[in-house]
């Protein structure tokens, strides 16, 4: 990509370059935490209030912006052991598709069961069907073209939860539509 880049106009290849460099980047820091979890590396805990509430105030904005309602449900003193961007990058993408699908309310709910953290986001969008939540999460796999995107935000979620040794479960949201329920052996205590 990098050698193509260098063929475009000038004017044309900064635009290019910051997203390729972003890009780059995503996928150096992926590879680390793959690399790092094979090692068996236990992150020191972290507030997860703390962690994520600029990722969710951005969030606020942009649902504010859009007219969607972004209601939480969490318990500020959740400590959890997790690298910072890796939750971050988690929440970001599966709130980031929660808002681009919803048609007025995007919901996060965040809950501690002994080990076990448990992160729901649901929209009330148009949903998905069992056979697209299967193909969602497929890299690189896009169910609706017509959107803005890159195909790899729930692929990434994906990896980041098998890498935590957690599950994912897409399912149609009480509200119509899509549900997410991430679970992840994380929860530091003491």
């Amino acid at each position: 990509m990098r050698l193509q880049l260098r063929q475009l106009p000038e004017a044309n290849r900064r635009d290019w370059e910051v997203e390729l460099a972003r890009v780059d980047s995503a996928v150096r820091h992926h590879l680390a935490r793959a690399s790092a979890a094979g090692e068996g590396v236990r992150f020191a805990p972290i507030n997860l209030h703390t962690t994520l509430t600029p990722l969710i105030n951005g969030l606020a904005r942009l649902a504010q912006r859009r007219g969607i309602v972004l209601r939480q449900a969490w318990d500020q003193k959740i400590r959890v052991h997790m690298d910072e961007q890796d939750i971050q990058e988690l929440v970001g993408n599966l709130m980031d598709n929660a808002l681009r699908w919803a048609h007025s309310e995007v919901q996060l709910n965040v809950k501690v069961n002994e080990q076990q953290l448990t992160l729901t986001i649901s929209d009330n969008g148009p949903g998905m069907s069992e056979v697209e939540c299967q193909q969602a999460v497929q890299r690189g796999r896009r169910l609706d073209e017509q959107r803005s995107g890159s195909g790899l935000g729930l692929a990434i979620v994906t990896d980041l939860v098998a890498l935590y040794n957690g599950q994912m479960q897409l399912t149609r949201a009480s509200t119509g539509g899509l549900k997410v329920v991430v679970e992840l052996p994380v929860v530091a205590h003491g």
